[in-house]
């Protein structure tokens, strides 16, 4: 997930084309939308970034992250520490207060 991250924050590729999926709760979900917006239209010119949030359910998130079946999720609550051993590279860190 890192290398995939940084590939979309350095590459200057106009053919390159960055799909990240994501899933968790409703609750962020409309300010995820426009920060996606809001990203494309800065990185458009420079890579095709196609962003998608699937919103259900904050454990729908951490079950997809934790699963890999996506490339970041949303949960208000914390990962065990049994998903962190079984998944090093996972961190969680706040993005919304309300």
């Amino acid at each position: 997930m890192y290398r995939l991250l940084m590939l979309l924050l350095i590459t200057n590729d106009v053919n390159a084309t960055i799909q990240l999926t994501g899933a968790g709760g409703t609750t962020p979900a409309n300010v995820f939308v426009a920060w996606m917006a809001a990203y494309r239209s800065l990185r458009s010119p420079f890579v095709d970034v196609r962003l998608s949030y699937n919103a259900r359910s904050s454990g729908f998130g951490k079950k997809q992250i934790v699963d890999g079946s996506v490339s970041y999720a949303d949960s208000e609550s914390l990962l065990s520490d049994a998903d962190y051993e079984k998944n090093p590279d996972l961190q969680m860190f706040p993005i919304l207060a309300g």
